[in-house]
């Protein structure tokens, strides 16, 4: 390595730094600073073997945004990060053949904002940033990472829309989204991530109606959320589509118009249907009396009316039933006596 000028020259290779204008000091400083880190890293690659060359330089420099974006001298872990050890080394970081495959900094302290450089490491498969106090937008040049199949990002201060370019991410298996501060609309384009079998999009500031593509996520397990969002319109009849999933929220919204029957689909739902606080009218289904393995139904604080469906009578394991604060009229079906593990009920107002 030799400086030459304004120029780097390592290996043959030429880093040149040219002004034009002037420039503070601060930006003299962050110039220095990243040609430091180029030289820095091409150094470190002339000195190894080439079976084992040093970490690609678009990983590496990607890694150093996200240092130096997060308040990285203040995370709990950062060992080696920014010192002469091998990139593999870095705290939370796996290499592979030269690339960076997976990132684990949860619960790390990460503070500050997600740099688009992130989208430069297109060999990724793994990102876990939850659990940090990341702020600002979701870069959208995260769309670019198609070798993703983990993506978390929830509890953290993260705001704005989701990025259309997430439904590029078609190997993901999990999106976790939740416990942030985004808003905007639910994207359609996720309905594109078919081989998903987790979803968190809950407890952000999300509106409008829920894309009926998401109906298309065929293979979501477990918990599907929604609620405490602030979304409206009408509950899409594709949620029935969700045949695997074992509980589903949507409760704390605005949605309106009646419960749509295709829901009776979601014979796997064994712990919890939540549609209550929101504005949903009209009658409740029968075919919700499907939903046999259910132990807890809250339809509570809406607008439904009419009967209560005899069917009801088939939810045989239910423990909790809450229709309270609705519309409804009629008797009491007498099907209710076979509800024999039935330990709260509310069918009040």
């Amino acid at each position: 390595m030799k400086i030459e000028g304004n120029k780097t020259v390592v290996n043959g290779i030429h880093i040149r730094a040219n002004f034009l204008f002037p420039v503070s000091k601060t930006q003299l400083m962050k110039t220095r600073f990243t040609l430091f880190c180029v030289t820095f890293i091409l150094c470190i690659g002339a000195e190894k073997p080439a079976a084992a060359q040093a970490t690609n330089i678009q990983d590496s420099l990607a890694l150093v945004d996200l240092y130096n974006s997060t308040n990285g001298p203040d995370w709990h872990a950062h060992n080696n990060w920014l010192t002469s050890a091998p990139v593999s080394d870095w705290h939370g970081v796996t290499v592979k053949d030269t690339r960076v495959i997976k990132i684990r900094l949860e619960s790390n302290n990460l503070v500050g904002t997600l740099p688009s450089s992130l989208g430069n490491l297109d060999s990724l498969s793994e990102l876990y940033l939850d659990g940090n106090q990341l702020s600002g937008s979701i870069p959208s040049s995260l769309g670019n990472l198609v070798h993703l199949t983990e993506l978390t990002l929830f509890n953290n201060q993260l705001s704005g829309n989701i990025p259309t370019e997430l439904g590029n991410l078609v190997n993901l298996t999990n999106l976790e989204l939740g416990q942030n501060q985004l808003s905007g609309n639910i994207p359609s384009e996720l309905g594109n991530l078919v081989n998903l079998t987790g979803l968190g999009l809950y407890d952000n500031q999300l509106s409008g109606e829920i894309p009926s593509e998401i109906g298309n996520l065929v293979n979501l397990t477990g918990i599907f959320g929604l609620y405490d969002n602030q979304l409206s319109g009408n509950i899409p009849s594709s949620l029935g589509n969700l045949v695997k999933i074992n509980e589903l929220y949507l409760y704390n919204n605005e949605l309106t118009g009646s419960i749509p029957s295709s829901l009776g689909n979601l014979v796997n739902l064994y712990d919890l249907l939540d549609l209550s606080h929101n504005q949903l009218s009209g009658n409740i289904p029968p075919e919700l009396g499907n939903l046999v393995t259910l132990h807890r139904l809250n339809l509570s604080y809406n607008q439904l009316s009419g009967s209560i469906p005899t069917e009801f009578g088939n939810f045989v394991q239910l423990t909790d039933l809450y229709l309270n604060d609705n519309k409804l009229s009629g008797s009491i079906p007498s099907s209710f006596s076979n509800l024999t593990s039935l330990y709260n009920v509310d069918l009040s107002s």
